[in-house]
């Protein structure tokens, strides 16, 4: 087989996209939530009764509008998956930066957020200190704009 059939060409490019996005009725209230009283709610299901945070319109498992009536949920969190990113992103702390997965009290699914306040010099002490089960604090800042990014993670030892 001749070098010109298996060689594969690169062509570098690079796309740079601003864009606004319309959260929709259920992360909008949720996110309004926890800009105006510091808290995060859930949306339960009539049909199945999980409770679910994000909240969602509708069940994705019954496909059943979800309750109108949502609890808070939290603060108090357990952490079901985690990692550390050292790629740098728009909107993202300078890397390293801790990522949890964690699903609140009173909550059946989770939601992931930066973890803060945790020490990643070394990456396996880290990792050990936000393993699969580690109790987290939602915590929101003082200024809340209505985005994800008002609340984060805190390891609650």
């Amino acid at each position: 087989m001749s070098d010109a059939l298996t060689s594969h060409v690169v062509i570098p490019g690079a796309w740079h996209l601003d864009f606004r996005h319309a959260a929709g009725p259920a992360a909008s209230r949720f996110l309004t939530t926890v800009r105006d009283r510091g808290v995060l709610t859930a949306s339960p299901c009539p049909s199945c009764g999980r409770i679910r945070v994000p909240p969602r319109d509708f069940c994705e498992e019954c496909f059943v509008p979800t309750s109108d009536d949502w609890p808070d949920v939290g603060p108090r969190a357990v952490v079901e998956a985690a990692t550390i990113g050292y790629t740098s992103f728009p909107g993202y702390p300078e890397p390293p930066y801790a990522l949890v997965y964690a699903r609140p009290e009173g909550a059946d699914t989770a939601i992931g957020n930066l973890l803060q306040g945790i020490d990643l010099s070394d990456y396996h002490v880290a990792l050990e200190r936000m393993h699969i089960g580690a109790a987290v604090t939602a915590v929101f800042g003082d200024e809340r704009s209505g985005l994800v990014t008002d609340f984060h993670w805190a390891l609650a030892d």
